[in-house]
């Protein structure tokens, strides 16, 4: 009994070391005195034991009623934050692009623009805008390929108005287009193609 008594003392001693921040050489002096003192039965340090595990579950009680307390505000906050900002507007489908007369009249004779469509005389024009010029299956003629155009609304302002002109050696036999009106109703047509 005077063994387990012995025990107890010097894991108690130890325990208050480290608790209170002491260091090493503290709680080898306290176990050293805890060896040299009468020890205390279990009885006596019982009570100061449960007193000080009942102080320190309220402490936690305490820290714990806190830090619930926090978030709670942090939580509402942002919750105004959320509530505040407007909803996104629904995203609308787009309707397939309307073939314009103009397309019609000067372009559907050797081109498609739509998706999966076949080449004809010339390629598919379905999703070429803001990509590179003489880009995918057709067979382009060597001058588009290595232009480095990217096909924009300049570029294609320049190519449908003289595409002799703005890449020599091209093989698109087009006289050119010369109403910018009509240029641009082409161009946003294609944009909505991709």
């Amino acid at each position: 009994m005077k063994f387990h008594n012995y025990l107890f003392g010097s894991a108690l001693a130890l325990a208050l070391a480290a608790c209170s921040g002491g260091d090493s050489t503290d709680a080898a002096q306290e176990e050293k005195t805890a060896m040299t003192t009468p020890v205390e039965t279990a009885e006596e340090t019982a009570e100061p034991a449960e007193a000080m595990a009942e102080e320190a579950v309220a402490d936690d009680k305490a820290a714990m009623e806190e830090a619930k307390a926090e978030p709670k505000e942090e939580v509402k906050k942002e919750a105004k934050k959320e509530e505040a900002a407007p909803a996104p507007a629904p995203v609308e489908k787009v309707a397939a692009a309307e073939e314009p007369a103009i397309f019609k009249q000067r372009c559907a004779v050797c081109h498609t623009a739509n998706k999966g469509g076949e080449h004809k005389l010339g390629p598919n024009l379905y999703g070429v805008y803001g990509h590179k010029a003489g880009q995918g299956s057709f067979a382009f003629s060597d001058a588009l390929k290595n232009s480095g155009l990217t096909l924009d609304d300049a570029t294609l302002h320049a190519w449908l108005e003289n595409p002799r002109k703005l890449v020599p050696g091209n093989r698109m036999s087009f006289p050119g287009l010369k109403d910018a009106a009509k240029r641009q109703e082409l161009i946003d047509y294609l944009k909505k193609q991709s």
